[in-house]
């Protein structure tokens, strides 16, 4: 994502306006809660990243005004200003990186694969599939949320029932979901980790491979086979844009719900009063899984560029910058959601950031939440003494520098 292009020069900007943090730090992984609570009433500031400059955006309104608004602020990617450590699929570019109209003629791509019809013919896998996991861990005393039962059970679901991945191959798209947060670590400038340039090529071959094999076969009805009939029949994507949009299948929904079941259980286990209120009343799980979204959304923030000046709430955005959206921050706006630092399962919150807005809404989000209301509602069911092993133990995250993915999340049951 290098070339001899130089990025835009920046006006000399307000001192005042700037924050000094680290955006993407172990501090803010592990509980932004407290930063969340003071930007969502704050206008955009800036902060310094690889030594430029770049805006933030937290208040609910505003995040859905620079997610929709692609004419000032928008997600296709310019070089050299100073993104390196996003550039999760080496210079390719996925669905999320194009604007309408492109946005939407790949996404039509995608969307055959999550429509409610397709969605029912999963569910009886889904709960098939989480009843097993819950059966093979229940005679324990206590396991790992995270690599005993949600990693089992997602790569199941998704690579096996929903992708058709041979179980002998899920590794490739395992190991290249899991060596994206490589990319975080180098330097601007340098090239790819090995580790990661190796899984990447990996990925990209075996889809080559898939893609032909396909094409020689009879098409089958599944999510694959309508991603690669439609750009055969129409012919309105390039075969990169086919690789991007079938690399991002594979990986981009691993690590998402994963993470948001052990964010759950976490934030669940961690508030007792709640959880037992959940035990007393499985009616309230549907809107004790949408507050959960609300508190803890995986992603803290998502990247865009600015491509027209503008002035938001009194903060000038220059073409040039390099803008985050605060999606975590924005669930937490006190003219959405009164007392947003109290965890309430009778909230029921609407609106929330944690999926996207609008034609950048995740085109998975029906799957995600009804595998993590399967998974929280049954283990609730299952186990009346769920609780973490050490409650006040200080639990490390990883993923991508955006992400508050938790590594470990112990779980005793007995």
């Amino acid at each position: 994502m290098t070339d001899n292009a130089q990025a835009p020069k920046l006006p000399e900007l307000d001192p005042d306006l700037f924050i000094d943090v680290d955006l993407f730090g172990q501090a803010i992984k592990s509980d932004p809660t407290e930063l969340f609570l003071e930007w969502s009433k704050k206008p955009p500031f800036y902060v310094m990243i690889n030594g430029r400059p770049n805006a933030v955006i937290c208040r609910h309104e505003q995040v859905k005004w620079a997610l929709t608004d692609y004419e000032t602020i928008n997600m296709e990617p310019q070089q050299n200003w100073g993104i390196e450590m996003f550039d999760y699929f080496n210079g390719m570019r996925t669905v999320v990186e194009y604007n309408p109209p492109e946005h939407t003629a790949m996404r039509r791509l995608m969307q055959p694969g999550f429509t409610p019809r397709r969605i029912a013919q999963y569910e009886a896998a889904v709960n098939t599939l989480i009843e097993s996991a819950i059966d093979e861990i229940a005679s324990r005393p206590s396991f790992d949320m995270i690599s005993d039962f949600a990693e089992p059970l997602v790569y199941r679901l998704l690579l096996g029932d929903v992708l058709g991945i041979p179980r002998s191959d899920w590794h490739i798209f395992t190991t290249m979901s899991s060596s994206f947060e490589l990319v975080a670590t180098v330097p601007p400038g340098s090239p790819k980790p090995k580790a990661y340039m190796d899984a990447y090529n990996a990925t990209h071959a075996y889809c080559a491979k898939l893609i032909e094999e396909r094409r020689n076969q009879p098409p089958i009805d599944d999510l694959i086979g309508g991603i690669i009939n439609a750009h055969d029949d129409a012919g309105t994507i390039s075969t990169e844009e086919l690789f991007s949009t079938l690399i991002q299948l594979f990986t981009g929904g691993l690590g998402t719900i994963i993470a948001t079941l052990g964010l759950c259980i976490i934030r669940l286990c961690r508030n007792p009063d709640q959880l037992q209120l959940l035990k007393e009343d499985p009616s309230l799980l549907n809107s004790a899984i949408e507050e959960c979204l609300r508190v803890d959304s995986l992603g803290n923030f998502r990247h865009r560029y600015v491509v027209k000046d503008c002035v938001v709430d009194g903060t000038p955005l220059y073409y040039g910058m390099v803008v985050h959206i605060s999606i975590g921050a924005s669930n937490y706006d006190p003219d959405f959601y009164p007392e947003p630092e109290k965890f309430d399962i009778t909230r029921n919150p609407k609106d929330i950031s944690t999926f996207g807005h609008s034609a950048h809404f995740c085109v998975g989000n029906i799957l995600a939440r009804k595998v993590i209301r399967g998974v929280i509602g049954q283990m609730v069911k299952r186990f009346p003494k769920l609780r973490l092993e050490n409650q006040n133990e200080n639990i490390v995250y990883g993923g991508m520098p955006t992400e508050r993915f938790p590594l470990s999340v112990k779980i005793r049951v007995d």
